[in-house]
């Protein structure tokens, strides 16, 4: 099962549309922000950069809104939600990826 630590109207948003999007066993786990739990020891240890979110998918930690979303993409490639490596679209669907995660999700956070 997934672990998807967030904070509402964070980054993490993205990353949780994804987890709804793939109908997969997923559990969200608060990081306080306002308590700065994301400062944590315990928090640290999984995301060095103390950032908000993080995916920790089985052993494997990965953090940063963009490269979450690509895992589980590419971890569910029956869902097609990202195209495959060589196909001719894949560009743009990272460049929309980005653009999500990195302008757009900012804004909304704003």
């Amino acid at each position: 099962m997934y672990k998807l630590f967030y904070y509402p109207l964070n980054a993490s948003m993205a990353p949780h549309f994804i987890l709804e999007e793939l109908q997969t066993d997923f559990e969200l786990i608060l990081v306080d922000r306002k308590n700065e739990a994301h400062k944590a020891a315990s928090y640290l240890s999984l995301n060095p950069a103390g950032r908000i979110p993080t995916l920790l998918d089985g052993q494997q930690v990965v953090f940063e809104s963009a490269a979450i979303c690509i895992h589980l993409a590419e971890a569910h490639p029956a869902k097609m939600l990202i195209p495959q490596i060589g196909e001719h679209n894949r560009a743009a669907c990272l460049q929309w990826m980005m653009y999500l995660t990195n302008t757009l999700q900012a804004e909304l956070m704003v």
